[in-house]
């Protein structure tokens, strides 16, 4: 789609989980545009730490720390009222990882993983999309989603069901708010190199935990998610695969293409290359190819 041209420095944006991974770094990038961000997260020494490091580049006026909980929509709503309406651009990006069979899945967790995962962004859509759209000036709602909200994963059903929500979500908010301008976009990242493994409910230590927790270290970094979050709202997309591996690029086309034999293949894959600690061994060698060729990802087939 053709590039429109954004005037950043005229822009005031919201960014939930901004505290860290890729809500801290589309965060830094709009702030290096001269818009006017407001970082939100629930820990506020992560707030603290972000407005420490912002303060010392040329736009830190522009910058605005405040402590919400997402899965408490009467903070997400005052906030909204204090700032009267002079928000163009949601970033939600507030979320929370789960890895553990279903079964065995507390219902503290469960609760605990929707409500930040699917709540805190219908949460905070709900507070800033009235004034968004009673300003008639149009805007931009961006979710982060996951491959993980386009084919599943053994242990991961919960976290599969957040995202797979996230993507119902935004593409039925897309059709509703064109009329008004306001474009809703899914953003689906591979792999990404952020606290998720450390600070996710991991339940188990299986070779699927395990397996993931290698995944998320040896991610992309999370600017590079961030720069796709730009392109897709000068673009105005509604959907973007943000550097997505090779191998799970492969299991989403073969879900595509032979639906109803998914299951079996991928049970396949699983079961017989992840159990087996093969994948493991392809993370291996991709970094050290990575080393040597200076490229850690596949090829992304999706740009």
């Amino acid at each position: 789609m053709l590039k429109r041209r954004i005037k950043w420095d005229e822009k005031t944006a919201v960014v939930t989980g901004s505290g860290s991974g890729i809500g801290r770094a589309v965060a830094i990038a709009m702030a290096k545009k001269g818009t006017t961000v407001h970082l939100i997260d629930l820990r506020q020494e992560r707030i603290a730490a972000m407005l420490d490091e912002l303060s010392l580049g040329s736009n830190s006026s522009n910058i605005c720390g405040h402590t919400v909980d997402v899965t408490v929509p009467e903070q997400l709503e005052q906030l909204a009222t204090s700032l009267r309406g002079r928000v163009d651009i949601l970033i939600n990006c507030a979320g929370i990882l789960h890895q553990g069979k279903l079964a065995t899945t507390t219902n503290k967790e469960l609760r605990q993983v929707m409500d930040v995962n699917l709540w805190g962004v219908i949460n905070s859509i709900k507070a800033f999309l009235p004034q968004m759209s009673d300003r008639q000036q149009g805007g931009h709602i961006i979710n982060i989603a996951s491959i993980a909200g386009l084919i599943g994963a053994p242990e991961m059903s919960l976290y599969n069901a957040s995202k797979y929500a996230i993507l119902g979500l935004s593409e039925s908010l897309a059709i509703e708010l064109a009329a008004n301008k306001i474009q809703v976009a899914a953003i689906c990242p591979g792999s990404v190199n952020t606290n998720l493994g450390r600070d996710g409910l991991i339940s188990s230590d299986s070779t699927v935990a395990q397996t993931l927790r290698k995944i998320i270290h040896n991610g992309v970094d999370p600017d590079r998610i961030a720069l796709d979050i730009i392109r897709v709202i000068e673009s105005s997309s509604s959907f973007k695969l943000s550097y997505v591996e090779l191998h799970w690029q492969i299991l989403w086309l073969c879900k595509r293409m032979f639906p109803s034999l998914y299951p079996r293949f991928a049970s396949i894959f699983y079961h017989g290359v992840v159990n087996r600690g093969l994948l493991d061994l392809f993370l291996r060698l991709k970094i050290y190819l990575g080393k040597r060729l200076g490229f850690f990802h596949g090829e992304d087939l999706s740009r």
